[in-house]
């Protein structure tokens, strides 16, 4: 449909990564559905007006499946595309608009995320169903789009997205939907699919489906009640998801495109250098992709500003590492993991944040972690500097390692091997670089076939 889109591939691992994976590796079972869980609860934290959006949409649409008759794997599928389907607005602006009923630009934010997620191969349909979750039904010519048939998965989807934005939490659950349900019932069948809405109509019956619905403990009701088979990721597909995921991370800016690339790859470097255990390493590595989750809540706004942050932008700055740590422990395989991803701005001294801790308090993979998240960020340009030279670069983490900030057995070993992590370094995020070009390349192409100016 756009192409061959089976040459943009965002998930190639390079030899220096391939040495990690062997049928011998000792892993723990990680939950896709609760890694998915996670990321869509932190997506949500950029805006007060995206409280839980994601939680809910997954819901509802899981609810509006099963009162199709939606085989298990069909709900499934649309519980885990309403958990991510937003993911592809990367700015604020995008989000909120988003949310406006009507929204005009139905497509953009969407192929992106089906562009990013296609290439996983857990998420193959879900991709799809992203793909067209803003499509309106029109009387049934959406079951087509440019000559391509449409899921229906992406019709109940659009549905669920929009009843979300329209049902405001506040109001008395039983009256609000039904509120709602009047507005939606007015664009049935130009935006919205009859079927969709009789589904909808035989849940009004069901107010368990409603008080869920507009709970506040929503994750944990989604846990025990429409949580699918725990199906687990084996190590190949984590790395591959937490790589996708650290482009959802790093791709909503140029300044930040190769920042997690270049991050996790120093950490191995350095964890190799320490003798840290090939099991634990792999799953170092694979975590430490996921350091800046929680710049998923920060707006790209503040992240992009070229001067100065406000005290009140700092703040909001300096809360990304708590957010991670708070979604990476939300699943239960990696409750010490999200500690060595969390901990990165943490300080030996005790001048980091947002823990606090000091000295022995800081684990080895946290120090390690820390000091490859201020070396890359040293040699990268930001929106307020050009990459530092590597002079400077030794200078500015020789004082933090004198002065007690960064570990400094680990910053002799990296400046005693810099010229081979500091080329490893190159090589990962030039392939970063490669994968974004390759990313923006397809959205070009899309944007200038389906939304010219």
């Amino acid at each position: 449909m756009f192409g061959d889109e089976r040459g943009c591939c965002f998930l190639v691992f390079s030899s220096f990564l391939e040495e990690e994976l062997d049928e011998g590796l000792d892993f723990p079972a990680i939950p896709l559905f609760d890694l998915l869980l996670c990321l869509a609860e932190v997506v949500d934290l950029v805006s007060p007006r995206l409280f839980d959006h994601h939680l809910k949409v997954g819901y509802l649409a899981y609810r509006l499946g099963e009162a199709m008759g939606f085989p298990e794997r069909g709900q499934e599928q649309l519980l885990f595309a309403g958990l991510i389907h937003d993911s592809g607005a990367f700015s604020l602006k995008e989000r909120l608009e988003a949310l406006e009923f009507e929204f005009s630009n139905l497509h953009y934010h969407a192929f992106v995320a089906h562009l990013l997620f296609k290439e996983f191969s857990f998420l193959p349909e879900i991709s799809r169903i992203l793909l067209f979750h803003h499509l309106p039904w029109e009387g049934g010519k959406g079951s087509y789009w440019q000559g391509d048939r449409v899921p229906l998965e992406s019709h109940v989807l659009h549905f669920a997205d929009r009843l979300s934005i329209l049902f405001k939490a506040d109001n008395e659950p039983l009256e609000e939907v039904r509120r709602v349900g009047e507005i939606l019932r007015e664009h049935v069948p130009e935006i919205f699919h009859p079927e969709v809405f009789e589904a909808f109509s035989s849940l009004l019956a069901r107010d368990y489906v409603w008080f869920d619905f507009s709970s506040r403990d929503l994750h944990r009701i989604i846990l025990e009640n429409a949580s699918p088979q725990k199906k687990c990721v084996n190590p190949s597909d984590f790395l591959a998801l937490v790589k996708l995921v650290s482009h959802l991370i790093d791709f909503r800016s140029p300044f930040t495109v190769t920042h997690s690339a270049g991050v996790a790859q120093v950490a191995l470097f350095l964890s190799k250098l320490v003798g840290l255990e090939k099991n634990k390493r792999f799953l170092f590595f694979g975590i430490t992709f996921l350091h800046d989750l929680g710049k998923l809540a920060i707006p790209l706004e503040i992240l992009e500003k070229a001067g100065p942050l406000t005290q009140k932008e700092h703040n909001i700055v300096r809360s990304h590492p708590y957010y991670t740590y708070r979604a990476l422990a939300s699943v239960p395989s990696l409750r010490v993991p999200a500690r060595w991803a969390a901990e990165h701005h943490e300080r030996l001294n005790g001048g980091g944040y947002p823990f606090g801790l000091k000295g022995e308090e800081i684990s080895l993979e946290s120090r390690i972690v820390a000091v490859a998240d201020v070396f890359v960020a040293l040699c990268e340009d930001r929106p307020y500097r050009k990459g530092l030279s590597r002079a400077e670069v030794k200078e500015i983490l020789g004082r933090l390692a004198s002065e007690g900030n960064l570990d400094e057995s680990l910053i002799s070993l990296l400046f005693e091997n810099l010229d081979e992590i500091d080329e490893t370094r190159k090589i990962a995020q030039e392939e970063a670089v490669r994968e974004y070009q390759m990313f923006r390349s397809r959205l070009k192409d899309f944007r200038n076939k389906f939304f010219p100016k």
